[in-house]
């Protein structure tokens, strides 16, 4: 046992608590015992080299924990192991980003060969409609795309009341699930989730960034139906509610969790929506909602797909950053150069992997995007979606997944 004989999940969630008081934003969302969170505020910031001796010893209680599901313990132990890499960056010890990654993650990142986001281009060059170069049309596309935030909060309500009932046939819901909506700005992201417990979320959106309109179907699948909303709420009613899995009340942001998580997210629209099915309610309902009646849909899913085979360059970006220690303006121009981004865009990604919390974090979207993919290509995608819903999941399990 460790701290004081505590059970090894309590000891993980406090532990979990204990390094948020030196990195703020760490413990994603908590819903567990008030006590617990209090008694780390009134702690404070506690010697790191205490912290680290600490989270020795329950990874060595974990990997002797003979009582615990397998499954359970392989999750303990690689969300112990990020806690380790993350309180050796904490103390300032300076670890190449691959390295970082593997160990907070449990996946290996690699640089993307920037011939893949080439190709993309290409397609993209012959799905746009006519003009200069690819990304001056592109430019064009996204502006006659987008729509002003009144009408978006529009649309939004619509949009999560399908995409919820589709959820719910599929994934069986938990009575009396709900999220609300705010709109924040000056923020290093896009969207963001957080669960409340009890089956309740807040998803904030924002309003910042130009918003598409293809974005709030993107954004309601991602966050909430059947997205991180839907994850975190199936995991209360299963792993805590009927199993007392205690370390599930909190969530963490650097750790093997989210690569799963990010991939539910990055796969969830289309694994409720066939692409067929998706065409047709953008064209019979959300385009005309909007007063886009005018764009042709299969055209606009199509330049969707392809710009979504450009988001490794983020990945490639961060590896400028931090280990090629090249200036903001060079991987600035990166950005603009492979990803296609606006000025407006290549400086937001800058500031989220400039960010302590998510200069790693980036490679959870893609990496988590193409495992599933992988994954989905072999099984059935809906049992499986459901596992992953369910289950307390790491890469490493999805890997053996696929190998088998």
């Amino acid at each position: 046992m460790t701290n004081d004989d505590l059970p090894l999940d309590e000891e993980y969630v406090r532990l979990a608590l204990a390094i948020n008081e030196h990195l703020p934003g760490y413990v994603d969302s908590y819903f567990g015992p008030t006590q617990w969170t209090e008694a780390a505020k009134q702690a404070g910031k506690l010697p790191l080299h205490g912290l680290q001796e600490r989270a020795d010893r329950l990874a060595g209680d974990i990997a002797q924990a003979d009582t615990f599901d397998p499954q359970r313990r392989d999750f303990l132990a690689l969300q112990v192991r990020a806690m380790q890499m993350s309180l050796r960056l904490l103390d300032g010890e300076q670890i190449p980003l691959a390295e970082e990654v593997e160990v907070l993650y449990d996946v290996q990142p690699g640089w993307k060969d920037e011939a893949h986001f080439l190709e993309a281009q290409k397609q993209l060059d012959e799905l746009l409609p006519p003009g200069d170069s690819v990304k001056q049309r592109l430019d064009s596309w996204r502006k006659s795309l987008e729509l002003p935030i009144d009408k978006v909060k529009e649309l939004l309500p619509g949009i999560a009341n399908r995409l919820r009932e589709l959820t719910r046939r599929k994934f069986n819901l938990p009575e009396g699930e709900s999220f609300h909506l705010d709109f924040v700005s000056k923020e290093p992201w896009g969207a963001y989730n957080w669960y409340l417990g009890q089956y309740k979320s807040r998803i904030a959106i924002n309003t910042d960034l130009p918003l598409e309109v293809t974005r709030p179907a993107d954004l309601i699948a991602h966050e909430g139906y059947p997205g991180h909303h839907t994850e975190l709420a199936m995991k209360e009613a299963k792993l805590i509610r009927q199993r007392n899995y205690r370390e599930h009340v909190l969530t963490l942001i650097n750790s093997p969790s989210c690569v799963i998580s990010e991939g539910i997210a990055t796969t969830a629209l289309e694994t409720i929506l066939p692409d067929a099915e998706l065409e047709a309610w953008y064209a019979e309902e959300i385009l005309p909602r909007a007063g886009l009646s005018q764009v042709d849909a299969a055209r606009m899913m199509a330049i969707s797909r392809a710009r979504a085979r450009l988001a490794g360059v983020r990945g490639n970006a961060a590896f400028m950053f931090h280990d090629q220690k090249k200036s903001e303006e060079e991987v600035k121009s990166y950005l603009q150069k492979f990803e296609l981004s606006t000025e407006k865009l290549a400086e937001q990604t800058i500031k989220f992997i400039s960010n302590p919390l998510y200069r790693s974090y980036i490679f959870t979207y893609h990496v988590g995007r193409e495992l599933l993919q992988e994954l989905f290509a072999r099984v059935d995608r809906d049992e499986y979606f459901a596992r992953l819903l369910q289950e307390p999941v790491t890469p490493s399990q999805i890997r053996a997944w696929i190998g088998q």
